[in-house]
């Protein structure tokens, strides 16, 4: 297994939000706990005010963007490794597979374990797995982003 090249986790919103080329109040990311060059682990806190409310949960479509933006931070997080000093814009092109097995309710933490499983010049093919605070998966996917300049 690769080693993790984060020292420490990146909490701050303002990190967060150089990291990534989403802005409030669409970001579904608030941590960057572990990064290797080909896998990555993400938190999200469920905030009250969050666009992707259903009854108190988080809804399906914001669980998909969070994974989204899960790979989002990775890529990222990469590219400030690179000296970039704006993340590169991308969107979701195939959404291969998704499981939503639980919601997490507002309040609630949540963990993405992201992994790049190929590249092909700007599509990056990638499986997720959401984990609540009990550590019970509660989502999986693979999807192909797309990344533009």
């Amino acid at each position: 297994m690769a080693e993790n090249l984060l020292h420490h986790p990146i909490r701050s919103e303002e990190e967060i939000l150089k990291l990534i080329p989403q802005k409030r109040p669409f970001v579904f990311v608030d941590t960057l706990f572990e990064y290797t060059n080909l896998t990555g682990v993400t938190g999200f806190t469920i905030p009250e005010d969050s666009l992707m409310l259903d009854n108190g949960k988080l809804s399906e479509s914001g669980l998909i963007e969070h994974m989204a933006q899960s790979m989002s931070l990775h890529r990222g997080y990469q590219g400030s490794l690179s000296g970039n000093s704006k993340p590169k814009t991308g969107f979701i092109g195939v959404i291969k597979t998704v499981e939503i097995l639980d919601l997490p309710l507002i309040g609630e933490s949540i963990m993405t374990y992201v992994e790049i499983l190929h590249e092909i010049m700007n599509v990056t093919s990638v499986s997720a797995r959401t984990e609540n605070e009990r550590g019970e998966v509660i989502a999986i996917s693979e999807m192909k982003t797309v990344t533009v300049d």
